[in-house]
């Protein structure tokens, strides 16, 4: 009896060894894991393993996702795809008629993705493993939008779901994503690798997203090899603590990867004296970026392009274009021609330590050439509540333009900054309106090759600094984290950072 004890132990032990969960830590609360209504970086996070969309992103280049293959037809501006054998996380296959009613389910239901789809007219089936997306305009730019950022989901359930915007999906969310749902509970998402997914991990069981509230709980479980990733960007102090202290990190790594994203001082142009150029330029000259590089970021970013794109960006990124610099001097010309009459601005700016730090700068640098700001600290709610309320003179802000560049014409051209029922319609917060910089956005939708999207980025980016609708201010570097304590094969990409497909498929437990 004894003996069958020890190998059914030995048995449940295996079974158990290979059942391994990786344990990674995510900031915020998750509420719902509809795919419409993400709010928070843990929904985000879940959701984007849940669902996939017809092409992503990898290398710097626009693969296949669920479509297997594409064509553009620019006669009538619309584009082919053709599916690939997926299947839901039910069991379903993914066909024709989900990807049609995922498209036009947003327009039906005015979902929240609706501005991405802003040049989309409609989507139609051509037979069950073939559609047609059609648009009002063709370019090359248009495979960046729609096809890399509308989640497919199955009709099957949708098709039920009359108010989607009250709608958790909490209970079964059901994706064709490299990960299925398994289980939510206030602590955790747990997600099981879905093995008929070509990218999923054949090690590992699945995936336990634990949430935590703060950054510094979330680093000392890294620490003890309580989780193996922290999902979010690790404080410059602190990776450089790492760096720097091997041995009391023993397993502890740290990836520094080419940031994505471009911190900006955002003007609302509606008002004075902000809709100045002069006055832009004046603020512009007047930030010492070098300082709020080694004060704040610990040295781990690099100051911004006047042409605003990022390093990331690498296609269409301009190196011609200088780097912002200081200029007191300068500064204060600028202020002199912009009529500025003294008064006290706000200067909106995100609770969190590093937007806070930079805001404090900023106040000062100002201050220099007399221009006097308060800043107003808000939650991420309040932040996005006033940004669409258009309630600021200032604000500090970021612009993911890494992997997604053409985005900046939603974030500046002035058609994406009208204002209905007191609320901003689009994502250009600030209200700017600038004919030559309206025209330069349209060259990007005017391009119709690579060539004539990198030029028209190029054009775009020698304008930035004459029009100045944003100071950028600094690139922050993405710091990643994560143990090798229980698991090895950990992949870093210089593109993608650690959480990478080839991750996902060379990881095993340590044994």
């Amino acid at each position: 009896m004894r003996k069958r004890l020890a190998v059914f132990a030995v048995v449940l032990l295996a079974a158990f060894s290979f059942a391994s969960y990786l344990n990674v830590a995510v900031l915020g609360d998750v509420r719902s894991l509809n795919p419409f209504l993400v709010k928070s970086s843990a929904e985000r996070i879940v959701v984007g393993y849940l669902y996939e969309t017809l092409l992503t992103e990898s290398l710097g280049q626009v693969v296949g996702a669920v479509a297997e293959s594409w064509q553009v037809d620019l006669s009538t501006n619309s584009m082919i795809l053709k599916l690939r054998d997926r299947k839901f996380h039910d069991g379903t296959d993914v066909t024709a008629d989900d990807v049609v009613f995922s498209f036009n389910y947003i327009l039906e239901k005015k979902l929240p993705l609706g501005p991405i789809l802003a040049y989309f007219t409609g989507a139609q089936k051509v037979d069950e493993k073939t559609v047609k997306l059609s648009f009002r305009t063709m370019n090359v730019s248009m495979l960046s939008f729609a096809p890399m950022a509308i989640p497919i989901i199955p009709k099957s359930i949708w098709e039920k779901i009359d108010k989607p915007l009250e709608f958790p999906n909490i209970e079964k969310p059901v994706g064709s994503g490299m990960l299925s749902f398994e289980k939510l509970t206030p602590q955790s998402v747990v997600l099981k690798f879905f093995k008929d997914h070509p990218n999923a991990s054949q090690n590992l069981q699945g995936m336990v997203l634990n949430i935590v509230q703060d950054e510094t709980m979330g680093f000392l479980g890294l620490v003890k090899g309580d989780y193996d990733y922290l999902f979010w960007n690790l404080d410059p102090e602190l990776a450089k603590q790492v760096m720097e202290n091997p041995n009391k990190y023993p397993n502890v790594k740290i990836a520094l990867i080419d940031g994505g994203l471009v911190n900006v001082i955002l003007f609302n142009h509606r008002k004075q004296p902000m809709d100045d150029v002069n006055f832009r330029k004046a603020v512009l000259y007047a930030i010492n970026y070098k300082e709020l590089i080694e004060k704040v970021y610990s040295g781990l970013a690099e100051p911004a392009s006047l042409g605003l794109m990022p390093k990331r960006a690498k296609n269409i990124y301009d190196e011609s274009v200088q780097k912002v610099e200081q200029n007191i001097s300068m500064a204060k010309d600028f202020i002199k021609k912009s009529g500025y009459d003294g008064k006290k601005l706000t200067l909106l700016v995100s609770s969190d330590r590093k937007s806070m730090d930079t805001a404090e700068y900023i106040k000062l640098y100002l201050k220099n050439i007399g221009v006097e700001v308060e800043l107003d600290v808000q939650g991420p709610e309040g932040l996005t509540t006033k940004l669409k309320k258009a309630d600021f003179d200032l604000v500090i802000y970021s612009y993911n333009l890494g992997s997604h560049p053409e985005m900046v014409f939603y974030h500046l051209h002035s058609s994406r900054g009208t204002m209905k029922d007191g609320q901003v319609t689009g994502f250009n917060y600030g209200g700017v309106s600038i004919k030559e910089l309206d025209t330069a956005l349209e060259g990007i939708w005017m391009a119709f090759s690579e060539q004539d999207r990198i030029m028209a980025f190029k054009n775009l980016q020698k304008l930035f600094g004459e029009v100045v609708p944003v100071v950028p201010l600094v690139v922050p570097v993405d710091i990643e984290a994560y143990s090798v304590k229980n698991f090895t094969g950990w992949f870093v990409s210089s593109a993608e950072g650690v959480m990478n497909t080839e991750t996902m498929k060379s990881l095993k437990p340590v044994r």
